[in-house]
């Protein structure tokens, strides 16, 4: 354990002149190191030899998964293949910054990032550095200096920390560098000297030797720097300093109701002595009903639902451990003696034992508790982390104001709908009327009764403020007014325009996202919209499998048929067909936004050609039209936008809507030879063949396909298109979309197809390699459901495939057993 912690922090200076103090964390990885959580009141953290790597296992991980659900963002450039190394950033997530991307070096290990102040547009470059010294070559150094220059060469001021390993230069000194120096301190000193920087340790940091160090541009900046006691076990010194950086911390969030806290006893009984049929009396129509009955419940629980104090805050360890921990540090401020450097050590390793031992001890109870248990796990498979700290607008321009973003958010998600009015022309039932319809629906009080009881208890809420767990909790006493607005609501054909309303939260695509295009929306709608809509789509979906209108090929959203099921069948046809030495051409198709572009008229005039007409259909209409949504960022809102086209994605209607929108698209693109498979918006096509003389039907039925998506509105995504080739004599065909290549599958590269990837070979080392990394970076808090997604589909029964899989669960055998006994 050789690195330090050192602690940049960061002055936030906010109204009244008052200041905040910000804190980076720099340290070298230490094998039980739980300490940092001392210091989780700090904004910044830096973390040198990480020990980590893309496969690293979860003891060599949990010091940085120990802070996942205290809301940091992660940083990281990990060893490759030596042992040791890597750094970390971790960052508030309430902090603009922006990661900057870093030349792959060899031996040494950067990180780097650009902090801003939305103030005044000021912004500091971090560049974090572990340079080690082991089998190191003057080219390695170089390497890493001309990084170095690279990163530094830049109008704002920046700074340099890390461990950089020079044990002979004294800092002390008014010249560090002595006369003689290595060829390595050489090239050190002449970057040092050449970017004109300062070094603003002035105490050793490890023994006597100054090895890490802080050098910066503009020491101006620097208003406080500090050597202090090491962190954990590590036998390097902490630096702590202070950057003046003028910017002001945002909310979180604010107060929300906490509806799991509710007095759900006195609400019950308040609702059970109401007279429904009298407090409709005065009622003219469906959104008159509604809205009395919100205003209701709204009053209800304004007055039996508890307010959250706001924002969690970070619970503090007990006192003890705090006592223990400034005792240590006492103790450390009269290190040189030999007796006090015995007591140091063994208060640190007990510091060491008491916070494991608290840490272990609150996990514990939180397993242990049915109503936390799932909540703590999600938290570290998926964090419910949603801040934004910056977005990169036009120009380049960095947006930091929430309301700024939310607007800008709403403007790219509104951009994908279109105004296309279309007739049918490609539903195969246009020439005749169908054998059923179905006009209307009626609403029985125990179907309400029953899919009440199956919602989950979530709390999240829409614009109406009534969530779901409300409901749950009321399901005896609200049955009978639910039951009447729906009533009202089919026999109307109208809907409450509160419905049509939705609140949109950003969710990344992938990981750091910076652009708006980098988000997809997920939408918050009202339950008792959402419970009507279930009742609908029973009845919708009784009537469509009934009438066999949706095609074989149509797998997502439908009873009985999943992923595995296509997935079965495409692997029959697969393995049947390379037995036989014949080849395979699978063509991936992607529709962009698919859900977002469906014409409404066109989808109402293949529903009444289906046979859903009457008020059903009317219904259908009304709930597609005059739809509007509202992005929210924190507790930002953005301005109305209308939606256009498309199916409300979040709903329950959503999905059976489109895939029934599509159901024609198999008769109307039919080709000999070709097979279709279809999830939803996910379409594959293939082609088996032994010797192919003509041209290729697939590329017939890309013509067809095209046509159709130009026909009904839909736009492929050709970029994201793929073609992969399968069998040993493959010609590989080239396919085209409008004149454009598909792009071709590699031989080294593999197709991901709901969520299994395929390769030309049909292994699948490269599909067990990413669940194995997969369910490693989840912490093995929960791996049983990626190890065995599909695993029907893939069914290892490779010896190294088996053990790669297993060797997941042994390895969390193994720490679980050291957690139990950690003296073993």
């Amino acid at each position: 354990m050789a690195n330090p912690l050192a602690k940049l922090t960061i002055s936030d200076k906010v109204n009244e002149g008052r200041k905040r103090m910000l804190t980076c964390l720099a340290k070298k990885g230490a094998e039980e190191d739980h300490v940092n959580l001392l210091e989780l009141q700090k904004q910044y953290f830096v973390d040198f030899e990480t020990y980590l790597n893309k496969d690293s296992n979860y003891t060599n991980q949990k010091r940085i998964v120990i802070i996942q659900g205290f809301n940091y963002q992660i940083i990281r450039s990990d060893r490759q293949s030596r042992k040791g190394g890597g750094v970390a950033i971790l960052i508030s997530d309430l902090i603009p910054f922006q990661k900057i991307k870093v030349p792959k070096i060899p031996n040494s290990d950067i990180s780097c990032i650009d902090v801003f102040s939305p103030l005044n547009q000021q912004k500091i470059r971090l560049i974090v550095v572990y340079r080690p010294t082991t089998k190191e070559t003057l080219e390695h150094l170089t390497s890493l200096i001309d990084c170095l220059v690279l990163l530094s060469s830049i109008d704002y001021p920046y700074y340099i920390l890390g461990d950089f390993n020079f044990p002979n230069l004294n800092w002390a000194s008014p010249n560090p560098f002595p006369n003689t120096l290595t060829p390595s301190e050489s090239i050190f000193a002449e970057f040092f000297q050449s970017s004109n920087l300062e070094q603003i340790v002035q105490s050793p940091t490890r023994n006597q030797n100054y090895l890490d160090l802080v050098l910066t541009s503009n020491t101006s900046l620097t208003s406080f720097l500090s050597v202090e006691a090491p962190m954990g076990g590590s036998d390097h010194n902490s630096i702590i300093f202070d950057i003046k950086l003028n910017f002001q911390l945002q909310s979180k969030s604010a107060p929300r109701y906490q509806y799991n806290k509710a007095n759900y006893q006195c609400i019950n009984s308040i609702l059970a002595h109401i007279d429904w049929t009298l407090f409709f009396y005065d009622c003219i129509d469906v959104e008159s009903c509604y809205n009395k009955f919100i205003t209701f419940l709204q009053s209800i629980i304004q007055s039996y639902v508890p307010i959250s104090s706001g924002p969690h805050s970070i619970d503090h360890f007990p006192i003890h451990i705090q006592r223990l921990d400034q005792y240590r540090k006492n103790l450390w401020k009269r290190i040189s003696k030999p007796c006090i450097r015995e007591k140091y050590i063994e208060t640190s390793n007990k510091l060491e034992y008491e916070i494991s031992k608290f840490i272990r001890n609150r996990e514990n109870k939180k397993l242990s508790n049915i109503k936390t248990k799932f909540d703590y796990i999600s938290s570290f498979i998926k964090p419910k982390n949603l801040t934004m700290p910056s977005l990169i607008g036009q120009n380049n321009q960095h947006i930091f104001s929430n309301q700024i973003k939310s607007n800008i958010l709403a403007d790219q998600f509104s951009s994908v709908f279109s105004n296309q009015n279309l007739s049918s022309q490609t539903f195969s039932f246009s020439n005749h009327s169908p054998i059923q319809t179905i006009q209307t629906i009626s609403i029985d009080p125990q179907i309400v009764f029953d899919i009440i009881s199956r919602l989950d208890n979530s709390n999240n809420t829409s614009l109406d403020s009534v969530p779901n767990i409300f409901y749950k909790k009321c399901r005896d006493t609200l049955v009978i007014p639910l039951t009447h607005i729906f009533s009202l609501s089919i026999l109307s054909s109208k809907i409450p325009s509160i419905w049509k309303k939705a609140i949109i939260n950003p969710i990344p695509k992938k990981t750091n996202p910076q652009y708006p295009i980098d988000f997809r929306p997920i939408s918050l709608l009202c339950s008792s919209s959402k419970i009507l809509e279930k009742i609908i789509a029973n009845e919708l979906q009784s009537f469509i499998e009934s009438n066999k209108i949706l095609p074989p090929c149509q797998h997502g959203f439908r009873k009985s048929h999943s992923v595995s099921t296509q997935l079965l069948e495409v692997m029959d046809d697969f393995t049947y067909a390379l037995e036989n030495k014949n080849s395979i051409d699978t063509i991936y198709f992607d529709l962009a936004k698919a859900f977002d572009t469906v014409p409404h008229s066109l989808l109402l005039s293949k529903l009444y050609k289906m046979g859903i007409q009457g008020n059903i259909l009317s219904w259908i209409n009304d709930y597609l039209s005059n739809r509007t949504f509202t992005v929210r960022v924190s507790n930002h809102y953005s301005e109305e936008k209308h939606c256009t086209s498309g199916v409300p994605q979040g709903s329950i209607l959503g999905p059976l809507l489109f895939i029934t929108f599509i159901s024609d698209l198999p008769t109307y693109c039919a080709t000999p030879g070709i097979t279709l498979k279809l999830f939803a918006d996910d379409l594959k096509v293939y082609n088996i063949f032994k010797n192919r003389v003509n041209e290729s039907p697939l590329q017939i039925f890309v013509n067809k396909f095209s046509e159709y998506c130009h026909l009904n509105g839909l736009k492929i995504a050709i970029e994201k298109c793929s073609v992969l080739y399968l069998g040993n004599s493959n010609p590989s065909t080239k396919y085209f979309i409008n004149d454009i290549v598909i792009h071709q599958i590699s031989s080294e590269d593999s197709v991901r197809d709901l969520g299994i990837h395929f390769s030309h070979d049909l292994k699948w080392d490269k599909h067990i390699n990413i669940i194995t990394r997969k369910a490693i970076r989840c912490s093995y808090s929960i791996f049983k459901s990626i190890k065995k997604f599909s695993s029907s589909v893939f069914n290892p029964h490779l010896d190294k495939d088996i053990k790669s899989i297993e060797k997941v669960q042994k390895d969390f055998l193994r720490w679980v057993f050291r957690r139990i006994n950690p003296k073993t």
